[in-house]
């Protein structure tokens, strides 16, 4: 999928649906600094923190459903099935305290993957809102996911990929979440392309002049089935 939104869109753009780069964001950290030094307190307290979530919440499990289209790119939607996803987003939030500053007034209400960031003009606009639409219902599976890791984001020359930092395992048991279920559908899809991406590499909004890293990720917790 990734490689068909990429013919659509144009060299170029960030192909982050590739093993190396996919990833579910579960909470950013901090704007983007181009190096993480090994001992860096931030990333130690946000480790045992990620550590402490994980030891409390079982694994996570997504229903893939559905492509949505928005101005920064496409992305493949996931529906919790069951109460473990969000609430190990919760408890992680609680686990980072002041820590976790940079998204406390930030609340993510939908999960997703990123198969293209766009960094450039779309070639095709209107083939990319076509290929979208036959595919906002489409079902992908279900994905079971036991690992968390704390991640910087850096770019390889190509795109932004993975640099773990710290990883850790659900292992424990939570409550059912009622409500978490609730949403069934991908967001709405934009139905026009600009014809120059709103998010250049270096406008993004966590990219230096290299284009280095995503969504301000220095040390993120990602959820992602190793590759």
């Amino acid at each position: 999928m990734t490689a068909e939104v990429m013919g659509l869109a144009g060299p170029g753009h960030w192909p982050t649906g590739a093993p190396e780069a996919v990833h579910f964001t579960v909470r950013a950290i901090e704007v983007h600094r181009r190096d993480v030094p090994a001992g860096d307190p931030l990333a130690g307290r946000c480790a045992a923190a990620l550590d402490r979530a994980a030891t409390e919440c079982r694994p996570v499990r997504f229903r893939l459903g559905g492509v949505t289209l928005t101005p920064s790119g496409v992305m493949v939607c996931a529906f919790p099935v069951d109460g473990a996803a969000d609430e190990f987003a919760d408890r992680l939030g609680a686990e980072l305290g002041s820590d976790g500053w940079f998204e406390d007034s930030y609340h993510r209400d939908i999960w997703y993957a990123t198969l293209v960031h766009f960094t450039d003009e779309v070639r095709d606009g209107q083939g990319l809102v076509d290929w979208v639409a036959r595919r906002r219902k489409l079902q992908l599976g279900e994905a079971t996911i036991d690992r968390a890791d704390l991640l910087r984001f850096q770019h390889n020359g190509r795109q932004p990929v993975r640099v773990g930092l710290d990883h850790t395992r659900l292992g424990g048991v939570t409550r059912r979440v009622p409500g978490a279920e609730a949403r069934t559908e991908c967001p709405p899809a934009t139905t026009s392309v600009p014809r120059s991406a709103s998010r250049s590499a270096v406008d993004h909004p966590c990219a230096d002049a290299t284009a280095d890293g995503h969504r301000g990720q220095v040390a993120s917790p990602a959820i992602h089935q190793p590759s």
